[in-house]
Formats: C-alpha cells, structure tokens, sequence
C-alpha cells in the first residue's frame, strides 16, 4: 500500500437554507459555512462531529447536528406489523422535493439479510409489498422536541445503466455499473422545502477528486442495529444517530472500473485514505473546500489492528446524465438546469 497521507485541513461545509416563497418557488434565503469539529483530540481524523449553535442571517437558528441532519439522514427499514426500525445506512438529500441519494447496497440490504421479500419492479426499481424504506430528519431542538421525524422512502432506483455483463450484488443479477441509488421521500406537511445538500455540476473548478486530493466523508457511524417504536410511530429509548466525519486523501480512481474490474466496488470510484466505518456508506464526500458532493461512500476495509484507512466512494459524476424512469426519463443534470425540484446550482468566481 501507498504511503498514507494525513490531511491537516479544517473540516467546513457550505450549507445552503432554503424557504419557499409565496409564489410557490423555492429559494436559497442564506448560506453559512459551517465547520465540523471534533469533539475529541483537535487532530482526529476521524470523529464525531461537536455540535453548536449557529446563526445564519438574516433570521435562521439552529445547531451544527440539527442543520447536517435536515440533509444527511439514517437510512431505516421497517416490516409491515413489526415495532422495530432497522439501521442499514446514510443517504443524502439532494432537492426540496425529497430527491435523495444513497449507496446501491444500503438499498437492497434487506436482500442481503434475508427478509422484507424485495424484488425488482423494473429495470432499475427495487419494491416490497411488505417491507417500507425510510429516513430519519433530525428535529432542531430549539424550536422542535429533540429526536426524529420519520419519511417513508415512496420509490428507489438505481442510478445506473444496464449492461450485457451481469454484476452480482447481494445474489441479484442487477447488470449495473454502479453502486449509487435514488430515492425520493415526500414532502414535508405544511409546505417547507426540505434542505438539500449541493452535488457536483458542470462547469465548475476546484480542488476535485483528482489522485492527491484532500476529502472528507460524512455518514452516520456506529448506529444501533435495530430501534424500536411505539404505536404513535416514536422512538423508543436513548438512540443517538451520532454524524461522523472521516478525512483522507484520494489515493487511486478506477473510472473505467465496469468494462476493467480493478476492484470490488461497482462502476466508476476511486479509492480514499480515510477510516469508514458500518453505517457510514450511502454517505456525501467532499473535496476540502467543502462545496459539492462528489462522491457517495461505498465502503470501508478493515485489517487486523480494526479499521483500515482505506475506503472506496462511487464517484458522482458520470451518473450525472443518467436518466430517471420517475423523473419521466429527466436526468440529474437536468433538473439541475430546470429549478423545478429546488437543486442548488451556485456560480461564481472559482466555482
């Protein structure tokens, strides 16, 4: 293996509020930097996130955990007739309308554990007559009851193109070329957009994801296995979905990696010096300026002394102009360009 190097960057998102005007139209009314500190050692690497609260003009308030939350969310499931919610990943949100993004595998993890009786519904839709997909969006606790609101996931899909070659994923013969799902969740009731996190888009210079560059990866670590809830649809207990973000620097990238299988993760991705692990894939990664959403995490590798700093991420890009049966065949960058679904597209001078 290469040498690792270790990024000594501060961690710190752009975080884009958005409102919806009176005219129906969803607007960014702020943006903040918000920085991710560990609430360890100054130096870690790899840590869960210290939360504060921040004030974003002109009149929005909340807490560093409440405002990743409204965005990067656990990915849950749940048996029709059965009280418990189970923990299989992290998704993104990527529109006001409820578009999210997440890992191929957290989707058909119910495969993979034998239950909830998923198959595929299409080409490139996974469906349950008996088993819902969810996610759970922070409350801010200092307008809200501290916990969770729960959104049932109303269709998933691949992001990714058949091919001729079969890929096994789970025991399904899925034929895709990558391991990057989209869902969508419904709106929220009474009308606020949900917050969605900025992926890549054309055009715009940077730092990237080029061999080299510093990353950094966020996604709920640790979560509890399974979580139970009463019959009001509340959780029960003391379950702390704890954000974690992990640092490293892009090591190699496999763009070619369906047609020459270099490594066992689907399709384009690259791999990263960073420490991932269980809970965290489905989750954004980020170049150091902290902008864009590049890459979706795959997975982490661990060796005998735990985990390994070395992980793999699918890269976002090339799924970008893939068409979406739901979306009536429009593709990511698309709605980009049309504003319908309230995705940031943000110019200016070095983006």
């Amino acid at each position: 293996m290469k040498n690792v190097h270790t990024p000594t960057s501060d961690v710190k998102l752009l975080k884009t509020f958005w409102s919806l005007r009176n005219d129906g139209v969803w607007q960014i009314h702020g943006m903040q930097g918000i920085t991710l500190r560990p609430n360890q050692a100054p130096s870690a690497e790899y840590f869960s996130i210290e939360d504060d609260v921040v004030l974003v003009q002109p009149a929005t308030i909340g807490t560093v955990k409440s405002f990743l939350g409204d965005s990067i969310v656990p990915i849950v499931t749940n048996v029709t007739g059965e009280n418990i919610l189970r923990c299989v990943g992290t998704g993104f949100l990527i529109s006001c309308s409820g578009l999210l993004i997440t890992a191929a595998h957290v989707v058909i993890d119910p495969i993979d554990s034998k239950y909830g009786d998923v198959t595929e519904r299409d080409d490139v839709t996974l469906g349950s007559d008996n088993l819902k997909l969810g996610v759970l969006i922070r409350n801010n606790p200092i307008f809200q009851q501290r916990g969770y609101q729960y959104y049932p996931i109303e269709w998933a899909m691949f992001l990714a193109e058949r091919r001729e070659d079969p890929l096994q994923i789970f025991g399904l013969d899925l034929k895709l070329n990558s391991d990057i799902a989209i869902c969508k969740v419904p709106q929220k009731p009474s009308g606020p957009p949900h917050q969605p996190l900025t992926i890549i888009q054309s055009g715009i210079h940077g730092t990237g994801m080029g061999v080299g560059s510093d990353v950094f990866a966020i996604g709920y670590a640790g979560m509890n296995e399974e979580v139970k809830f009463n019959e009001r649809g509340q959780i029960m207990g003391e379950h702390k979905f704890e954000l974690h973000v992990s640092k490293g620097r892009v090591m190699e990238q496999y763009p070619d990696n369906f047609e020459i299988k270099l490594v066992s993760t689907p399709g384009p991705c690259f791999s990263f010096s960073a420490q991932i692990p269980g809970g965290m894939s489905g989750g954004p990664i980020f170049d150091m300026e902290g902008i864009y959403a590049h890459g979706v995490i795959s997975k982490g590798l661990e060796d005998e002394s735990g985990l390994a700093r070395l992980s793999f991420g699918s890269m976002l890009a090339p799924s970008m102009g893939l068409p979406i049966s739901r979306m009536n065949g429009c593709t990511l960058k698309e709605i980009q360009e049309t504003h319908n679904e309230g995705m940031a597209v943000l110019r200016g001078a070095g983006l």
